[in-house]
């Protein structure tokens, strides 16, 4: 089976091969910007190995992930939802490969016209919004290991290999901490045998014990990109 983005890969077959021609195959980089603040959306990316990032930045230089982005969505959902700008940040945090539409497109073939893909980008969008908000009560209400947990099982769910790159300053700032605070959550999970980390690849040695170190978020987050493709 060819690498295929879940999203495009639940279309019926015609609708799949209607949509091809303005479809093509992107590699997305280390900390490419695929959308910037309050600048016109203008191209559509559905991940199959890659995963991205959507970070809120405030005034004094902080910045915080709200959501992310792999092989279960697609990145520009602001777009599909009739705004053509959004004031967040939408980054790749783990290189890999996406589908790509224009933006013209999407809006033209998809957004603005009868195809099966709108219902799955309403369910996705329902998910996402679900992934924000429980982002939010998360970083507020429950521990950095815990949070640590969730966030690096929702990375391994998405790319679906055990080892990508990954800097611990990011993940400081998709957590909402300093980096210190990372270092010695992400030691404790070294210690506990469930991830290796050494000059930025991490490797995940035990999946279930990432998921049972996680808080309640992690499952109530992905029951609902689950429900999508039901």
């Amino acid at each position: 089976m060819r690498d295929e983005n879940l999203l495009l890969a639940s279309l019926p077959d015609a609708e799949r091969e209607r949509l091809a021609p303005y479809i093509g195959e992107v590699v997305l980089e280390f900390q490419q910007v695929l959308i910037e603040p309050n600048e016109e959306i203008t191209d559509i990316y559905f991940p199959y190995d890659a995963i991205t990032s959507t970070i809120q930045e405030m005034t004094d230089g902080g910045a915080v992930e709200t959501g992310l982005m792999g092989i279960e969505g697609f990145i520009g959902v602001q777009l599909w939802l009739h705004a053509r700008t959004t004031p967040t940040r939408t980054l790749v945090q783990v290189p890999g490969k996406a589908h790509h539409m224009r933006a013209t497109d999407f809006v033209r073939h998809v957004r603005d016209t009868d195809s099966p893909l709108n219902t799955l980008c309403a369910r996705y969008a329902h998910a996402f919004l679900n992934m924000t908000s429980q982002t939010a009560a998360c970083n507020r209400l429950h521990t950095v290991d815990q949070r640590l947990c969730r966030w690096l099982k929702l990375v391994h769910n998405r790319v679906r290999r055990d080892e990508f790159p990954i800097r611990q300053e990011f993940v400081a700032m998709m957590l909402g901490v300093h980096r210190p605070t990372v270092s010695t959550a992400a030691n404790m999970l070294q210690q506990a045998g469930l991830i290796a980390y050494s000059r930025g690849q991490m490797r995940i040695l035990d999946a279930k014990g990432l998921r049972d170190g996680s808080c309640e978020c992690l499952e109530m987050i992905e029951r609902e990109f689950e429900k999508m493709f039901k």
